[in-house]
């Protein structure tokens, strides 16, 4: 379920920062969050191909949740989430840049949960690694927030801008006026002429449109995780 995208009061009102809205995000997302930091991932580190195994003791893995949750709910990275994209992969950015930035900080100290990768001087892409940079050692200046902002901003605006240069003109003069202008289903389809039936019906197809774009891009892979029965009025 794409919380987020799916219901914008909530996004209006987590972007605000309201506490019920971050509660409610929380409890959504804490648990994928949590999968993902136990499951590991592979990065690249100064010319080796490293893999963090992940984190098997609670406390480890308990103190990383909280202080994904701390970046991800600052005001940058509030602001700086768009509404369009996955937000379970926004959290999984901020969660792999911040194990690879304790990597980077305490070296000694992180491993335990790191070794070196097996075969191929590249990474392998694992759960999470297309939601994530590339390389986010490389830039020794990209902490926190940052390096998430740079990966929707360089990763995302290729996909999204190939997405709406597909669509007809109609189509995309909805979809801009939908989405990046945040008018409203009804005000969407007055820009293109169309009646409030016509207009929930095209955003409905734009939607799974775009979500099944980005599917076969990489970016809305399901890393492996057993969807969640989706909550009674989400």
């Amino acid at each position: 379920m794409t919380l987020l995208i799916e219901r914008r009061e909530l996004l209006e009102r987590f972007k605000k920062g309201e506490r019920k809205a971050l509660e409610e995000v929380y409890r959504h997302y804490v648990a994928d969050v949590a999968n993902f930091l136990q499951r590991g991932f592979s990065f690249a580190s100064r010319d080796r191909t490293l893999r963090f195994v992940g984190y098997a003791q609670p406390f480890d893995l308990d103190n990383a949740i909280q202080e994904t949750f701390t970046r991800a709910f600052k005001e940058s990275a509030r602001v700086g989430y768009d509404g369009l994209h996955s937000y379970r992969n926004y959290l999984f950015a901020i969660a792999r840049n911040l194990v690879v930035d304790e990597f980077r900080n305490r070296e000694v100290a992180m491993s335990p949960f790191i070794e070196a990768e097996r075969g191929g001087d590249r990474p392998q892409v694992h759960d999470g690694e297309e939601a994530a940079p590339a390389n986010p050692i490389a830039s020794e200046g990209s902490h926190g927030s940052s390096a998430e902002s740079d990966f929707l901003r360089q990763e995302l605006s290729a996909l999204y801008k190939g997405f709406v240069e597909r669509l007809d003109e109609r189509d995309r003069n909805f979809f801009r006026a939908r989405f990046e202008e945040q008018k409203t289903q009804v005000e969407a389809g007055e820009v293109c002429q169309l009646s409030h039936m016509q207009a929930r019906t095209l955003e409905k197809k734009l939607r799974e449109r775009f979500l099944k774009y980005m599917h076969a891009k990489g970016y809305l892979e399901e890393y492996g995780v057993t969807p969640r029965p989706a909550r009674q009025g989400v």
